[in-house]
């Protein structure tokens, strides 16, 4: 590789900075901390003081250390699989939107279909929305207004998150790298402890002036003024017209997601910083932390913060996550709902989840996943008051049935 001076290797920076959508400043903040404060760096000797005596070798153990004193606050990373059991389409799939979307369908120039049909991804290009919103729209029309509907329900995952704010008021923040939306389906979970690193569907703005919209005024419009490109909805128009901004005036009015080329939202760099210090604990759902900078949190929390990462694999090498050495990273391995059902469950949470099935606000999944852990739950409890009528037997059996 050629020589490069600081100037250039600055200019370069600016350049991949700019290009993602990421602040300079925050680029090089990272380098800093990295430099002088990550556990691998040969030169950081400082003795460690870890809130936990030792290390959680199971759940019991992590919903203990939770409702400790010494827990007293808890960031959670959350990813794709926190959502999967919702039922949430995968566009990106074989037999997904962006697999089958045909851009001569969209309302775009023959310049902007054929890029389209190149890169289906390109329907959500900033440039091509201020350019033209239509193609934007109209392919995320059914996703938009499923949102709206509550087609897909927040999951069992979702539940926890909820839960750990409103049992604990432990919550520090959620970052989700979703953009489903699906956590404001928790209403004792406040809309300020939850930050969209890549924006959500569930709320609407303008991409010229910055204005929030009302959703639900946004998607009326959305269902009579955008065409329906997959001829499911006999009442969708047969034309598109833009949807202007209420305040601007403009023809940019979209779902509040982050679009490709544009800069993530503002409130992740100034809050991502204070947010972590002092962490106790570090709460992973669900991602493959393949994607800069919501990853990075992974490694910007205290070296003596505990990790959590629930998910089906192990992931997180990469950035300084260690299963093996058993200092401060737990592996609660299997699906997202499974392993924060077992967590909930250790912590005495199952009665507060009953509501949820009433009222039915779970995916199937969830809900057949609660039922079975309830009556499992309720059966061993009134096994147990057997055993204290006298019958040994009985007690065998139920501990032996619970592993």
């Amino acid at each position: 590789m050629d020589e490069v001076d600081d100037a250039n290797l600055f200019q370069m920076l600016a350049q991949a900075a700019a290009a993602q959508g990421i602040s300079l400043e925050w680029i090089m903040e990272q380098a800093r901390h990295e430099s002088s404060d990550d556990d691998d760096n040969p030169n950081n000797t400082t003795p460690v003081e870890y809130p936990f005596d030792t290390l959680p070798t199971d759940l019991a153990g992590v919903a203990e250390f939770i409702q400790s004193d010494k827990c007293q606050r808890i960031v959670i990373l959350a990813g794709a699989g926190m959502s999967v059991s919702s039922g949430i389409p995968d566009f990106r799939s074989a037999d997904g939107l962006y697999a089958t979307l045909r851009a001569n369908r969209l309302t775009a120039s023959p310049a902007q279909q054929e890029a389209i049909r190149e890169d289906p991804a390109f329907a959500l290009d900033q440039h091509l929305f201020l350019e033209n919103p239509l193609p934007l729209l109209e392919t995320k029309r059914d996703f938009i207004l499923g949102t709206y509907e509550q087609r897909w329900k927040a999951t069992l995952a979702h539940r926890f998150v909820e839960l750990l704010h409103s049992k604990t008021g432990k919550l520090v923040r959620l970052y989700t790298q979703n953009i489903d939306g699906l956590e404001d389906q928790c209403t004792q979970l406040p809309e300020e402890k939850v930050i969209p690193v890549h924006g959500t569907m569930d709320r609407a703005e303008c991409a010229q002036c910055g204005t929030r919209a009302s959703f639900s005024d946004f998607c009326h419009r959305v269902r009579s003024q955008i065409k329906d490109i997959t001829g499911k909805d006999a009442s969708a128009p047969s034309i598109s017209t833009p949807i202007t901004c209420p305040n601007c005036g403009s023809n940019a009015l979209k779902p509040s997601i982050v679009l490709f080329r544009s800069s993530l939202p503002k409130e992740f760099f100034e809050s991502v910083g204070p947010d972590v210090k002092d962490v106790d604990l570090l709460i992973v759902i669900g991602t493959s932390l393949k994607v800069a900078p919501a990853n990075s949190i992974v490694w910007r929390v205290p070296r003596s913060a505990m990790r959590l990462l629930v998910n089906r694999e192990v992931v997180g090498e990469h950035l300084g996550m260690d299963f093996e050495n058993q200092k401060r990273d737990f592996f609660g391995s299997g699906n997202c709902d499974n392993v924060l059902l077992d967590l909930m469950d250790h912590l005495g949470w199952l009665p507060d989840l009953e509501a949820c099935l009433a009222d039915r606000k779970l995916p199937q999944s969830c809900a057949e996943l609660l039922q079975e852990r309830l009556v499992k739950s309720k059966g061993v409890a009134s096994g147990g008051d057997a055993d204290r009528d006298g019958s040994t037997e009985n007690t065998e059996a139920t501990n032996s049935s619970e592993g």
